[in-house]
């Protein structure tokens, strides 16, 4: 008997005419799953790798309908509002209560695609990306789908469409060599040098995330470039980047690009029944990047800012 052909895979959220995430205008494909939870993180409805409920009370009329139609008991009621248990929400394929629910109060966060359906978005929507464009897989971390990803990138490499990844790099190695020989372009995010540091706003340490860093440098023939999100009072004292400059050099790479954090995800969180950031923190303005990166330029490294970059 043959191997079973991988079918599709979990995605939140497809986005075209990006130009900051790779060359040219590109198509983004946001995978769910992600092993870390960053303070910061813009995208939590693409940190559980599997489909869950969005539920918005603005546009709830409580008439309990989705909680009647749901087959799992995964929702309640308190204080006038629902309760919805996503850990529940794991093992359910029917999506009854966005089925039941008429104000779209209850949307889902995150569906499963066929690897036939999303190609022919990533077709659909290459006439629109001009000469130096393609597809980048972001998330969640796209290697968390192993498989699906190298499918995706396999199939588009094969079609001369340009490939990139955004990774947070920590996953087992194994889950990022299978499809370095269809990639064109990786970005790798660093958050900090410090493991404790790290693991205290992350959730993990980063000693994977390092190793693996070592060794893309090593060994992935494309271009490898670095992004640092750049969050106050985090990462953005003279000591942290200094570590950090010296890590890449470390590598061999003379690349970076320094993102600003933001507050653009914040009303997601409400939408997960969960509360936003565990401390606040001021958006980095224009100096303050330009303050950062002369860490990075005095050592030598090219330093790209926000969405400035030459891609």
């Amino acid at each position: 008997m043959g191997t079973p052909q991988l079918t599709g895979g979990y995605l939140f959220d497809i986005q075209g005419f990006s130009i900051h995430d790779g060359p040219g205008c590109r198509t983004l494909i946001f995978l769910k799953g992600c092993p870390m939870r960053c303070e910061w993180c813009s995208n939590p409805e693409g940190i559980r790798p599997f489909s869950e409920p969005l539920y918005n009370p603005s546009k709830c009329t409580m008439d309990l309908l989705c909680k009647e139609a749901c087959p799992y008991e995964a929702i309640t009621v308190a204080d006038q509002s629902l309760l919805i248990n996503r850990d529940i929400c794991r093992t359910c394929s029917t999506n009854a209560c966005m089925d039941a629910c008429f104000t779209g109060a209850i949307r889902k966060a995150g569906y499963f695609i066929t690897m036939a359906d999303l190609f022919k978005k990533i077709q659909r929507d290459r006439q629109y990306w001009g000469a130096n464009g393609g597809i980048t897989l972001t998330g969640g971390e796209p290697f968390l789908q192993p498989d699906f990803a190298k499918a995706i990138l396999k199939k588009c490499f094969e079609s001369f469409i340009h490939t990139s990844v955004e990774t947070c790099g920590n996953i087992p190695w194994g889950n990022i060599s299978q499809s370095l020989d269809w990639l064109d372009w990786i970005f790798f995010d660093l958050k900090h040098i410090n493991p404790v540091k790290h693991k205290k706003a992350t959730g993990t340490t980063n000693n994977n995330v390092l190793k693996n860093a070592r060794v893309l440098a090593e060994k992935f023939p494309g271009r490898l470039i670095f992004r640092i999100p750049l969050i106050p009072g985090f990462n953005d004292d003279e000591n942290s980047l200094s570590e950090l400059a010296e890590f890449i050099l470390s590598t061999g790479k003379e690349e970076v690009n320094i993102i600003p954090a933001h507050h653009m995800g914040r009303e997601k969180y409400n939408l997960l029944g969960q509360s936003y950031y565990t401390k606040e923190f001021k958006i980095p303005s224009a100096d303050d990047l330009f303050k950062a990166s002369q860490y990075f330029t005095k050592a030598g490294i090219t330093c790209y800012l926000g969405s400035d970059t030459p891609f």
